[in-house]
């Protein structure tokens, strides 16, 4: 962890990205990116449960973060575990991608002892940074964890005993984000319940498709997808929860019951 560092900006300064058209360019933080980073993290908490809609840009921003850490932080460790081999890849050539970025715009070579598919390290700094997937549930056990992010969580098998391994691994200061998109009432559920009732240590954040999506683009898919719709551009934790996996309730029944329940399951969530 490094509290000292504007994130926001050593992002912006030097780091670019491939868009959504396939073009390469700076990399900007979008609104919902620049609130994680400048409201929603705090200094005194350092463990973060993203509870989204799809595609708000979570992924990119915290492994950029992380970039930032392997570029400056001496013997920092970041650890990116995602629900499957390919995603976890795709996450790894991201930021390669920011080094290279981050190379051309300062004019210098990162010295990398190690370049591979699964791990890189920053000979300069002793940094390292690992990627793996939650198929094994003792990755990251072993190391000394700086920095943790847990990517697609909800799809994640054994979820509660893979973080059980790694949270044991993040140092007292480290930096930890879990997200994800919501899987139905799978083990996932459980987790965010109890965060909310602050058992678990993890500040949970909601962010629903309205704060990153335009009503236009937001109405144009609700034509398209239909009943999927709130599965995949949910408004509240609730609706993630009830419209994602396989509900063997009635869904507007259940809906009905938990809107009239003591303790509604988006109490205590940072929208």
């Amino acid at each position: 962890m490094q509290p000292e560092m504007n994130y926001k900006r050593f992002i912006e300064d030097n780091f670019q990205i491939i868009n959504k058209e396939g073009k390469i360019v700076d990399f900007v933080l979008n609104a919902i990116q620049t609130q994680f980073e400048t409201v929603d993290i705090t200094s005194t908490q350092l463990l973060y449960l993203v509870l989204k809609a799809r595609q708000q840009g979570f992924s990119s921003d915290i492994e950029a973060r992380f970039t930032a850490d392997f570029l400056t932080l001496e013997n920092s460790q970041s650890v990116v575990i995602a629900d499957i081999q390919d995603n976890a890849v795709a996450q790894l050539d991201r930021v390669k991608f920011f080094i290279k970025s981050y190379e051309d715009k300062n004019k210098i070579k990162v010295p990398l002892k190690y370049n591979s598919r699964q791990e890189l390290v920053n000979e300069a700094m002793n940094s390292k940074y690992f990627i793996g997937t939650g198929e094994n549930v003792d990755f990251g056990r072993s190391r000394t964890i700086t920095n943790l992010h847990i990517s697609e969580a909800a799809f994640i098998k054994n979820f509660r005993k893979l973080l059980a391994g790694v949270l044991q691994a993040l140092v007292p200061n480290g930096f930890g984000v879990i997200e994800t998109t919501a899987n139905g009432f799978e083990e996932f559920k459980s987790f965010w319940d109890e965060s909310l009732l602050g058992q678990t240590g993890f500040t949970s954040l909601f962010y629903p498709a309205s704060k990153f999506y335009s009503p236009e683009f937001l109405a144009e898919k609700k034509k398209q997808l239909g009943r999927y719709y709130v599965q995949e551009y949910p408004e509240t934790a609730e609706e993630a929860f009830l419209a994602s996996g396989d509900t063997f309730f009635d869904t507007l029944a259940l809906k009905a019951h938990l809107e009239h329940a003591k303790e509604p399951m988006t109490s205590g969530v940072i929208y």
